[in-house]
């Protein structure tokens, strides 16, 4: 069940979908950030609308005290009405915002000493982490698709040969899976593999 009203994602999405998903202490904690970051400006959006929508219903409650025909005053009060038409809504909107931050925020905390590249700045730290995260996304990959397929997809097969721990890290990780698992499809593959070879990498 996918219910998260008012919220971009729930508690459990961001602690087991999102973070989750990572394999590094340091690419859940860049995962948070770009979602902290998102919220936060959602949240200084929200005080602009609170300000406009203030704005609007001053500028038609003072044409109300105003001489004017009734149309005018009719469309002063529609002004009104539509202003404070989705205020609930909207106050429930900036809530879940901030509680989702606050979610996010203990998650980064929980991370941080976990971290490897936090003593470097929040921009080279992502750098850093990226091929470490790689590395277990690739992982992951193989063993979905052999446990489940039988066989990984050229497409993904070519980036995963493109990662430079591929022969050292990835590949006999490949080859254990497919060991693992009854059926000579798998076998006679991956033994082939290690004669391929290497992309060569750009200078």
């Amino acid at each position: 069940m996918e219910s998260k009203p008012h919220r971009t994602n729930s508690d459990f999405q961001l602690r087991y979908f999102m973070a989750g998903s990572c394999h590094t202490p340091d690419g859940a904690w860049m995962l948070m950030y770009g979602q902290k970051i998102i919220i936060e400006s959602n949240l200084k959006n929200a005080e602009a609308q609170l300000l406009r929508r203030e704005a609007k219903i001053d500028e038609a409650q003072f044409a109300l005290t105003q001489t004017m025909s009734s149309w005018h005053k009719k469309l002063a009060a529609a002004d009104i009405a539509e202003a404070n038409a989705d205020r609930s809504i909207w106050e429930n909107n900036v809530k879940a915002a901030g509680d989702e931050l606050a979610t996010i925020e203990k998650l980064m905390a929980e991370l941080e000493p976990k971290r490897k590249y936090s003593h470097l700045p929040m921009l080279e730290a992502n750098e850093a982490a990226q091929r470490e995260e790689w590395l277990g996304e690739l992982k992951e990959r193989a063993e979905n698709f052999l446990l489940t397929m039988g066989t990984i997809p050229h497409d993904h097969f070519h980036h995963m040969r493109l990662h430079p721990d591929f022969e050292k890290e990835l590949l006999p990780h490949i080859i254990a899976i497919a060991d693992s698992v009854p059926g000579e499809c798998l076998l006679g593959w991956t033994k082939h593999v290690l004669a391929l070879p290497k992309p060569e990498a750009i200078s």
